[in-house]
C-alpha cells in the first residue's frame, strides 16, 4: 500500500482537526463588507480584448471621444439665423454661460459601451433668468397700456390729450414687439439646451462615437447641481478664468472653495478608531447555517424578511402577492441611501502652478495652493478599518483632475482634488 494513502486515511480519521462546513464557528464570523469602488472610477476606460492589436488605438479614441463629446454640448445657433451681434470666438470660450462637461466614464461590454458623463448645465439657469426679466417688463408695459386707455367718447377723441396718448401707446408696443422678439430669442436657445440631451440629437452623436469603437453606444448622462461636485468641472472653469491677465488668483480659487459646503460633524466623534466586534445585524452572522432549509425551518419567511429590512416588506392578506413595500420612505433611506459610501463632501484641494505674473515677462513660475476640509480616507487613516486603493495608490474616497492652458508669457497648470467621506 502507499505510504501516501495511509497518511492521508491517518489524518482524515482525526476528527478534531475537521470542522463542518454549514456550522459557523467563532472564528468564521463575517465582517462588513469593503465598499468597492466601481471600475469606471479606477480606470477612465475598461476595456479587455483577446487581440492586444485592438488596445494600441484605444487611448487616441478616448482623446477624440471627449472632444466630440465636448464640442457638441457647445453647439450654439448662427447669430445670423436668431438676428442677434457677433460674438467672438475668445469670447464666446471665455464665458461661463455654457455647459459644463468631465470627461467620460467608459464601460466596454461585449456588445456595447456605455458611457458616464457628468454635467453642470450653467447655460440653462442664465437663460431662464432673462426670460423671467423680458417677462416682468413686458407684463408691467403692458399693464401701463391698459391702464391708460379710458372710457372713449366722441369728445374724448377730440380732445388732445387722446392724441398725446395715442402716441404714447404706440412707443410702448414698439417697445413691446421688441420685447417679444427678445424673449422667443431665448426661447430658442432654451429649446435647444433641451434638446442637446434628448435623442433628437444624441443620436447624431451616438453615430459619430460608434465609429470609434465598432458597436453600440449608452449614454448616461448625470446632471450636477454644483460644479463642486465633480473635479473636472471646476478645475475648467479655474483654468478658463486664468487665462485673463489681471485676474486674482487667489481670489478666484477663494470664490470656487466657497462654493463647497461641508457637513457640520463633531470630528472627534468621527475620527475614534472602531472596536471590532461581531456584527449581529449582517445577514451572514444572524444564522448560524445559511441553508435556505434550515434558515426555513423555525421562521416564516415573511417575518424574516420583515426582520432582516426593518418592516417595509409587510403582509396585506388580502391575495395571493400580499407582499407589498410599505410608504415608510424613511426606513427606504435608512437601508438603501446610509449604505452608499463617500456621498457626503469630505473636502477640495486647488494647486495652480505656471507663467501667471500680471506683467507681460516671463518672470519665476507662481505656485498657489488653498484647500478646504481633508483629502484623507476616514476609514483607513483615523478608525482603523481597511480600504480599497485604486491603481494601488489612488485612494477611493478622491477624485483628481489636471488641466493646462497658457497665456502670453507662457503655460500653467490647474490640479483639483475632492473627497468624499
Amino acid at each position: 500500500m502507499n505510504k501516501n494513502l495511509i497518511l492521508f486515511t491517518k489524518y482524515l480519521k482525526n476528527k478534531k482537526n475537521f470542522l463542518t462546513l454549514n456550522v459557523k464557528d467563532y472564528f468564521s464570523y463575517v465582517g462588513k463588507t469593503k465598499y468597492l469602488p466601481p471600475v469606471s472610477k479606477e480606470w477612465k476606460n475598461s476595456f479587455y480584448a483577446f487581440n492586444p492589436n485592438k488596445l494600441k488605438n484605444l487611448p487616441v479614441y478616448d482623446l477624440n471621444v471627449n472632444f466630440l463629446i465636448k464640442n457638441y454640448f457647445k453647439l450654439y445657433f448662427n447669430n445670423k439665423f436668431i438676428f442677434s451681434k457677433y460674438r467672438p470666438r475668445r469670447s464666446r470660450y471665455l464665458s461661463i454661460n455654457k455647459i459644463y462637461v468631465s470627461k467620460a466614464e467608459i464601460k466596454h461590454t461585449n456588445n456595447k459601451a456605455i458611457l458616464t458623463v457628468y454635467v453642470y448645465n450653467r447655460e440653462k439657469i442664465s437663460i431662464l433668468k432673462r426670460i423671467l426679466l423680458v417677462k416682468n417688463s413686458f407684463y408691467k408695459k403692458y399693464l401701463n397700456i391698459i391702464k391708460s386707455i379710458p372710457f372713449i367718447t366722441k369728445e374724448y377723441i377730440n380732445s388732445e390729450i387722446y392724441k398725446y396718448l395715442c402716441t404714447y401707446v404706440h412707443s410702448d408696443l414698439i417697445s413691446l414687439y421688441k420685447n417679444i422678439k427678445v424673449l422667443r430669442k431665448y426661447k430658442l436657445r432654451l429649446n435647444l439646451n433641451k434638446y442637446k440631451f434628448e435623442e433628437k440629437l444624441l443620436f447624431k452623436l451616438n453615430n459619430f462615437i460608434m465609429k470609434f469603437y465598432k458597436k453600440k453606444v449608452e449614454f448616461n448622462i448625470v446632471n450636477m447641481k454644483s460644479i463642486i461636485f465633480n473635479s473636472d468641472i471646476f478645475t475648467k472653469i479655474l483654468t478658463q478664468k486664468l487665462k485673463t491677465r489681471k485676474v486674482n488668483i487667489l481670489r478666484m480659487m477663494s470664490i470656487i472653495l466657497n462654493r463647497a459646503a461641508l457637513p457640520k460633524i463633531n470630528r472627534i466623534i468621527e475620527k475614534n478608531p472602531t472596536i471590532k466586534n461581531i456584527d449581529s445585524n449582517l445577514l451572514e452572522n444572524k444564522f448560524k447555517s445559511l441553508n435556505l432549509n434550515s434558515i426555513l425551518t423555525d421562521n416564516n419567511l415573511s417575518e424574516l424578511l420583515n426582520n432582516i429590512y426593518y418592516n417595509i416588506l409587510s403582509s396585506s392578506g388580502n391575495s395571493d402577492f400580499d407582499f407589498y413595500l410599505n410608504k415608510n420612505y424613511a426606513k427606504v433611506y435608512d437601508i438603501i441611501f446610509n449604505s452608499i459610501n463617500y456621498k457626503n463632501l469630505g473636502g477640495i484641494r486647488l494647486e495652480v502652478k505656471g507663467r501667471l505674473t500680471i506683467r507681460n515677462r516671463a518672470d519665476r513660475a507662481l505656485f498657489k495652493v488653498k484647500l478646504k476640509g481633508g483629502l484623507k480616507n476616514i476609514d483607513s487613516s483615523y478608525k482603523g478599518l481597511s480600504s480599497v486603493n485604486m491603481r494601488g495608490y489612488v485612494k477611493p474616497n478622491t477624485q483628481y483632475s489636471i488641466f493646462t492652458s497658457k497665456r502670453r508669457v507662457g503655460a500653467f497648470a490647474v490640479k483639483g482634488w475632492i473627497s468624499g467621506k
